[in-house]
């Protein structure tokens, strides 16, 4: 917890408490201007606590003074009690502690690097999580409703999830913007994504983007502020329903694959120019006999080349795309011989 927190949170209690008391010592050295600094502060401090050690002052001869302590002592009485009662109320309730939470979490977030920053977590964004999570994949979560926020702590334990609205820039370099691979856009209103991926490219001009869009007049507009990748729930969700039709043992073996316990996925790994595997073949890689994994194809140039030839050899850049596990994907990014 930094000073600059408290001081935040306490700064108007606190500095009511200064004014009062430095305010309530000058008006008597007003009145009595011969009298030392420390007994002007101590008749100041019995009379704002009502504690009434004695007439340091013998403000009971003066006739100003006895008026000036009585108002002192009204005005006062309110004041400490609200001071106090604030900064206890910090202390012992729930707020000093969500605030240590999220200093904890805000650090967390300045240490990661290559992670992924998940902006709403309504309908779309808790599937996007849950993937997120299940796929071992570090993140961290924005979200403004703090129901949501508290149910995401809970359902993830461990999980990264500042509060508050991802369009503004602070939160998002506190969850670490600058050393993000990537964002995704999941706000529940279009306008709002748009804000977002225009403001995520100006912190971060080397971020991959992808927002939903929930209007289709909104997918170019999207791409053109900086997202790199577009889905509209809406359509999806039109074409898995044909799907359900025309494709149902296609449908049903995806479902499947989301579904099961053990998390295997179609996924992706990106050969590095430097890789050891450029210039080899997929055959000489031996991909089924050392990781148990089939590639079944390898995006390059913009183009998608399914069911590869083993003997095919690999370019820097290319794409290989496959079904296994995160430990497949590490053990395939690191397969050199």
């Amino acid at each position: 917890m930094t000073i600059a927190l408290i001081w935040d949170n306490l700064k108007t209690p606190v500095s009511l408490l200064l004014i009062i008391f430095f305010g309530g010592a000058l008006g008597y050295k007003i009145i009595y201007p011969d009298v030392e600094w420390s007994k002007l502060f101590f008749m100041t401090a019995i009379t704002l606590s009502t504690v009434g050690y004695g007439d340091v002052l013998n403000v009971e001869e003066n006739a100003v003074a006895s008026y000036y302590t009585m108002v002192l002592m009204l005005a006062g009485m309110g004041i400490v009690l609200y001071s106090v009662s604030a900064i206890t109320a910090f202390f012992l309730e729930e707020k000093f502690g969500y605030l240590l939470m999220l200093h904890s979490m805000k650090r967390r977030a300045g240490k990661m690097e290559h992670h992924y920053i998940v902006c709403g977590a309504g309908q779309t964004g808790i599937h996007v999580i849950k993937e997120l999570h299940d796929m071992k994949t570090p993140m961290v979560v924005i979200e403004e409703d703090e129901k949501v926020v508290h149910s995401l702590r809970s359902q993830f334990h461990g999980a990264i999830v500042f509060p508050g609205n991802a369009i503004q820039d602070q939160i998002l370099k506190d969850a670490g913007i600058e050393k993000a691979r990537g964002l995704l856009a999941l706000l529940k209103d279009d306008k709002d994504n748009l804000i977002l991926v225009v403001t995520a490219k100006m912190l971060n001009p080397h971020l991959k983007i992808a927002s939903k869009a929930i209007e289709l007049s909104m997918v170019g507009k999207l791409k053109n502020a900086g997202a790199d990748h577009v889905v509209s729930p809406n359509f999806v969700g039109g074409m898995r329903i044909a799907s359900e039709i025309l494709r149902p043992h296609v449908v049903s073996f995806l479902d499947r694959m989301l579904r099961r316990s053990v998390v295997e996925r179609i996924l992706e790994v990106s050969v590095s120019p430097g890789s050891k595997k450029v210039g080899r073949s997929l055959e000489s890689l031996h991909t089924f006999k050392k990781i148990g994994i089939h590639v079944i194809a390898i995006a390059r140039s913009g183009t998608q080349i399914y069911n590869p030839d083993p003997a095919m050899v690999l370019e820097a850049n290319d794409v290989l795309i496959f079904i296994g596990s995160p430990d497949d994907a590490r053990n395939l990014e690191h397969l050199e011989h």
